[in-house]
């Protein structure tokens, strides 16, 4: 293969991977909570189903706001600043309805696949919390 014909593979997987999970600017928007789980203090997951929790995040400009209802009471919100970085989201909340824990920042790895992003945060091997949202219609 030529030099050239390299180049080009090499540059359409860069722009593949960058669709996948790119800059900040690709998660720009409203987005609605489809699913997630979370692992409790007992160390059991649990499905946000059986919470029948439901969520808006809006993301621009370097911020962020969600509301999370459960059963259509409110259950958690908050905004502050984020930062996505290849595969890595980053949010800091400024402004929150829980306690904040690790330092007050929240690490994802995360995956855009067309209007669908997946959110997962780790400590050390363990997977605690996933969440899938779809990104939400103008119409």
């Amino acid at each position: 293969m030529s030099m050239r014909a390299c180049l080009g593979v090499f540059v359409l997987a860069a722009a593949a991977f960058c669709a996948q999970a790119g800059d900040a600017s690709s998660l720009q928007g409203a987005w609605q909570l489809q699913s997630g789980e979370f692992i409790n203090k007992e160390g059991e997951p649990v499905a946000y189903a059986s919470q029948k929790l439901a969520g808006t995040k809006l993301l621009a400009d370097g911020r962020f706001a969600f509301t999370t209802t459960s059963d259509g009471r409110f259950w958690a919100g908050g905004s502050g600043t984020y930062r996505a970085e290849g595969d890595r989201y980053v949010e800091t909340p400024l402004m929150a309805s829980y306690p904040l824990e690790n330092g007050g920042s929240y690490e994802f790895r995360y995956t855009l696949e067309g209007d669908v992003w997946t959110l997962e945060r780790w400590e050390g091997e363990r997977r605690v919390e996933r969440e899938v949202w779809k990104r939400a219609s103008t119409s």
